[in-house]
């Protein structure tokens, strides 16, 4: 099986369901679900050295601040999110390291065993990321689970500092 047939085979039996099975919309490799404060946003990034044989990409994972509300929006953009980490963020480092990691996430090629790449996506998103990425219903809990990753957690107190400030403008308008 190509690589590429390997990770359109995760899309669609590990990500779609479990992101439908949590309410997320999604346009293309980015998936989105709003609250009234933000959106949690989770992008499949593949690297433009990728090919059909081998194909590094990683999981994004983050917030979107002001939420995304209106269904015609055009969909996010990674640069426009207040957070954006790679799924390592929501794994423990005894699992990060196996057979398909590779510096910047995950790496398939062609000959690699479909069911064993199958379980470990599938062990990493239903295990740890999807439970705790669901877990931020409110921006306490975003800031509760950024307050230790350095960059980020600072980026996300100006975000929501800055969206305070834009609806108390718009309030006094």
């Amino acid at each position: 099986m190509k690589a590429i047939e390997l990770l359109q085979k995760m899309e669609n039996q590990v990500l779609k369901p479990l992101m439908l099975k949590n309410n997320f919309q999604n346009d293309g490799e980015i998936w989105w679900k709003s609250t009234e404060d933000f959106s949690l946003v989770l992008t499949l990034q593949k690297y433009w050295w990728s090919t059909e044989d081998k194909i590094d990409f990683r999981i994004n994972l983050g917030l979107m601040i002001p939420p995304i509300k209106e269904s015609n929006r055009k969909r996010p953009e990674i640069t426009e999110l207040a957070v954006c980490v790679s799924q390592d963020c929501y794994l423990p480092e005894d699992i990060q390291f196996h057979k398909f990691k590779n510096s910047i996430g995950y790496c398939i090629k062609n000959e690699d065993d479909m069911e064993e790449f199958l379980t470990v996506v599938q062990r990493d998103f239903e295990k740890y990321i999807i439970p705790q990425f669901v877990k931020q219903q409110t921006l306490e809990d975003c800031v509760e689970f950024y307050k230790d990753v350095p960059f980020w957690n600072q980026r996300l107190d100006r975000f929501i500092q800055e969206h305070k400030f834009k609806l108390m403008n718009n309030l006094a308008s």
